[in-house]
């Protein structure tokens, strides 16, 4: 299961950049593969991760582009750490937001679990036994990792992704480089 925010978080991005009433086409589309998403989606709530997996495909599907989903990330980024949090990122490094994150997934997810390992500058995060396989949802993350490091005031962030559950992998793997500001 996938916490409402998730859903939420969603809702806002596509609403921002395609009109207000654009989620309700990814609810139609998504009813028409009989999966339903509540005409009210409850703050609190919690939904497939399947159907917030569905959704990604979905949205990218109505309204591209192709790495719609990575965009989406990193806009969800935004969305998610709020301005309170984000200024208090500025006197953090990417390693420990990552850390704390890992620490947090539980509040989004009710599977999949994180192994964090890094440096000043690098990072390894391996997400094991997550509820779902699906490559989107994989590069949704990488561009949620990439917002959450610049915030911290990392630049020339890189964030990549070389094992994918959905490329056969055991597990996903991300890593991260960057620049310090001095």
């Amino acid at each position: 299961m996938t916490s409402s925010k998730a859903f939420l978080s969603l809702r806002e991005y596509i609403e921002s950049q395609h009109k207000t009433g654009a989620f309700q086409r990814v609810r139609d589309a998504l009813a028409s593969r009989g999966l339903e998403l509540d005409r009210v989606i409850k703050p609190n709530g919690w939904y497939p991760t399947a159907t917030y997996a569905a959704a990604l495909d979905v949205a990218r599907d109505l309204f591209g582009p192709a790495d719609f989903a990575e965009r989406y990330g990193y806009a969800s980024a935004e969305y998610e750490l709020n301005f309170f949090l984000r200024f208090l990122l500025r006197f953090t490094s990417p390693a420990w937001i990552l850390q704390r994150g890992a620490e947090v997934w539980r509040r989004f997810h009710d599977s999949g679990t994180w192994e964090i390992t890094g440096s000043a500058q690098r990072i390894r995060g391996v997400l094991s036994g997550f509820g779902v396989i699906h490559e989107g949802y994989c590069n949704l993350l990488v561009g949620w990792l990439r917002r959450a490091c610049e915030l911290t005031g990392a630049r020339e962030v890189a964030i990549i992704h070389p094992e994918c559950r959905a490329r056969g992998a055991k597990a996903c793997v991300f890593e991260g480089a960057w620049k310090v500001n001095r």
